[in-house]
């Protein structure tokens, strides 16, 4: 039985018996993977769009937890994981340009910021789609607990 491959992010799964003499090196590459899903940071440039990739079994662009988006954009552009990717993100925006960036999967749908919006997200790909968190949200009825002064940015607070 041969080596395979883990669906998310392409791991290398031994098959017992397989790659003697070998088996070290592929682990410690399954390992740097992980650290890379958990904790990777990396500057991906994007000036006509990105499609981020996800190797058998190596280290690459989209494995990583954080993604810096830079360049100047002339234009909307969109950023593509493969499809069937299941993996969370943290992607801020840091481009210039006012155009749309959209994070999403080759053929579903994705999260988009607005031409002017340079702000940080965190998204999920359930293997189809890309999905917006909104933990920066709050909205609902809930009892937010303040631990400093509240500060509403030039806002009204309501009351009802």
């Amino acid at each position: 039985m041969a080596n395979s491959t883990s669906a998310s992010l392409k791991l290398t799964v031994q098959a017992t018996g397989e790659n003697s003499g070998t088996w070290g090196q592929i682990t410690n590459t399954n390992l740097l993977i992980l650290e890379q899903a958990i904790g990777g940071f990396q500057s991906v440039a994007i000036t006509t769009g990105a499609t981020l990739t996800f190797s058998n079994g190596a280290l690459s662009n989209g494995k990583n937890q954080v993604l810096k988006l830079v360049g100047t954009i002339g234009g909307a552009v969109n950023v593509t994981i493969p499809d069937s990717i299941e993996k969370t993100f943290i992607v801020d925006n840091a481009t210039t340009g006012a155009h749309t960036v959209t994070f999403k999967t080759t053929s579903g749908s994705g999260v988009t910021w607005a031409a002017g919006d340079k702000t940080t997200k965190m998204v999920y790909s359930d293997g189809t789609n890309v999905i917006d968190t909104a933990f920066t949200d709050l909205s609902s009825d809930i009892t937010p607990q303040l631990s400093g002064n509240l500060d509403a940015n030039g806002n009204n607070i309501i009351i009802d």
